[in-house]
């Protein structure tokens, strides 16, 4: 139970350190149950634009009913922020108490989006992808990217890791940075072709509005998790690919309201809506069945919901108290 005598405010410092990724994979899964079993409240996000002040904002709030976790992310986006050293993206997550509304933790955000989306591919990933999964490849070099190196480590073993991004730098800063921590060799890849043929495990972390990924060079039984396109505008992957695969998702209703990727891919009439098979959390529940095959290739599209900025929060929050971490306001 979340005590509501306690009100903290915890730093993206703080938060990094209260994470465990084993953990947080867990609480994920627990999580997505929850929402696709009927136990859970959560709208589609509210995007406001505000084109007086060159950016938008974005609130997404949601409630888990087995784990009483009742709290918001509130997202701002400013495409200039980099000109005055601050990301384009900042995020802030609040946690209320279910039994009297009262706030009881304020907490950066940043960290808990950037991890709880890489976590939730590998829960995914642990249910959809091939056991002997090894060879991983990487579009887009950016937060997402390290962070999906991290979980996706967790649930399979990696052996070999390429990585694209247009221009190579990117990728040879991710390789200086994490190759020797995670003691597996990283290759910058020349092209989005090189990094996916022959990859067992396929992620699309970019902020591409054209697809950068086609079918023909996926190998039979490859996973993909596509994790870019969040918007209609958005599409990383072409037609031929979602049609070729068996496509599960984080949330119908906002992958339908959202995703450019499944949008743009109807508009056109590379598939039909029955085309998604089912949200993860149908797999992981046991109601709907996963990959079928080893050469099948399956893919997983995300958006990005509230109910993993929820889970990832509640779990923060115990740690904190547990370790007296935050400062706590109240008094």
């Amino acid at each position: 139970m979340l005590s509501d005598q306690i009100m903290l405010i915890l730093s993206e410092k703080q938060v990094e350190g209260l994470i465990d990724i084993d953990e947080l994979i867990a609480a994920l899964e627990r999580a997505h149950i929850q929402y696709s079993t009927g136990k859970a409240v959560m709208p589609v996000r509210l995007v406001v634009p505000l084109p007086q002040i060159d950016g938008r904002i974005t609130s997404m709030p949601g409630f888990l009913n087995e784990d009483q976790a009742l709290g918001m992310k509130v997202v701002t986006y400013f495409h200039n922020n980099p000109k005055q050293n601050l990301p384009s993206i900042l995020a802030t997550i609040m946690l209320f108490s279910p039994e009297t509304g009262k706030m009881i933790a304020v907490m950066d955000g940043s960290y808990i989006t950037a991890i709880r989306t890489a976590c939730a591919s590998a829960m995914a990933s642990k249910v959809l992808s091939n056991p002997t999964a090894s060879v991983l490849g990487i579009l887009g070099a950016g937060v997402q990217a390290k962070a999906h190196i991290s979980a996706l480590s967790r649930v399979r073993k990696i052996r070999r890791i390429k990585i694209y991004s247009p221009s190579g730098t990117s990728a040879s800063r991710v390789k200086q940075e994490q190759e020797s921590q995670l003691g597996v060799a990283i290759e910058v890849a020349n092209s989005a072709e090189e990094a996916v043929r022959g990859a067992d495990l396929i992620v699309a972390a970019t902020t591409a509005k054209q697809p950068i990924l086609s079918a023909q060079w996926l190998k039979p039984g490859a996973h993909i998790n596509a994790v870019g396109s969040h918007r209609p505008d958005m599409r990383e992957l072409d037609g031929t690919t979602l049609a070729s695969s068996r496509v599960f998702v984080d949330s119908r209703e906002a992958i339908m309201a959202e995703c450019g990727d499944v949008l743009l891919a109807l508009a056109e009439k590379s598939i039909t809506a029955d085309h998604v098979q089912a949200e993860i959390g149908e797999v992981l529940a046991g109601t709907k069945p996963g990959r079928s095959g080893t050469e099948e290739i399956t893919l997983y599209k995300s958006v990005g919901i509230a109910i993993q900025d929820v889970a990832t929060a509640r779990l923060v929050y115990h740690k904190a108290l547990q370790r007296g971490v935050g400062t706590d306001v109240s008094v």
